[in-house]
């Protein structure tokens, strides 16, 4: 599928993008590496989703 964003057209899609869609179709073939890759590139979202929780709890007490 093309990306159509405006100005983004001619690069590859992100590292982490193309790990989820692997393990998404099933994740034949990875290794212990992309598992890796998986949690070292996904840890600073799964940092900001805590911060944003957190905040949100704190706003609602």
């Amino acid at each position: 599928m093309p990306n159509l964003r405006h100005g983004t057209f001619f690069f590859p899609e992100p590292h982490l993008l193309g790990k989820l869609k692997w393990i998404a179709g099933g994740a034949i073939g990875m290794k212990g590496q992309d598992w890796f890759a998986i949690l070292l590139h996904g840890f600073p979202f799964i940092l900001f989703g805590r911060l944003i929780y957190l905040k949100i709890v704190s706003i609602i007490k």
